[in-house]
């Protein structure tokens, strides 16, 4: 799905108010770890699209899982082929309502996203806790979460299960100009 049928969808399907309270990005900046005794795992992606309308606190990610960079080709390749079938899912999406915000304050707020996690062709009900800081300009998003594999049915053959961790930890940032 291109980016704008993305926003389109959003826009159409999510009931955003006025163009003046919507805020988006196409770079958010997207990282998971998968840390354990004898590898660390880590990706990251900067193609993933926000779109935040502050009238309603409804959010939105998406991101291209082939976007996922790592630093060995190999990871790559096996992230993309065995463990996420790129081909079969190729996007994550967050969408949700964010709520602890006064979008009339300045400086960093502790807010709390609710809403569907959907990867790998599974979409579950997540929690996520993260700050937002009004700028001049627009929002910045700073967020951290666990993905456990199992939730999203993603398979961890035995013969590499001691290096891939069963919990994936991801980090995203952003910052989302007006629209």
């Amino acid at each position: 799905m291109s980016y704008r049928a993305f926003l389109f969808f959003l826009v159409m399907g999510c009931g955003f108010g006025a163009k003046a309270q919507q805020f988006a990005t196409r770079s958010a900046h997207i990282a998971f770890l998968s840390e354990t005794p004898l590898e660390d795992i880590q990706a990251e992606s900067h193609e993933a699209s926000s779109i935040f309308d502050a009238a309603t606190g409804q959010i939105a990610f998406q991101v291209p899982i082939l976007s996922f960079h790592f630093p060995k080709a190999l990871m790559e390749e096996h992230f993309n082929e065995n463990y996420m079938e790129s081909e079969q899912f190729p996007k994550a999406s967050f969408r949700g309502t964010v709520s602890g915000l006064d979008t009339g304050a300045q400086g960093e707020q502790e807010v709390t996203a609710k809403g569907v996690l959907e990867m790998h062709g599974v979409a579950l009900e997540r929690e996520v806790k993260g700050t937002m800081t009004r700028s001049e300009t627009g929002w910045s998003i700073v967020a951290a979460f666990s993905v456990p594999c199992t939730d999203h049915d993603i398979d961890i053959p035995k013969v590499v299960s001691e290096n891939i961790a069963e919990i994936i930890e991801v980090t995203l940032s952003a910052n989302l100009e007006p629209r």
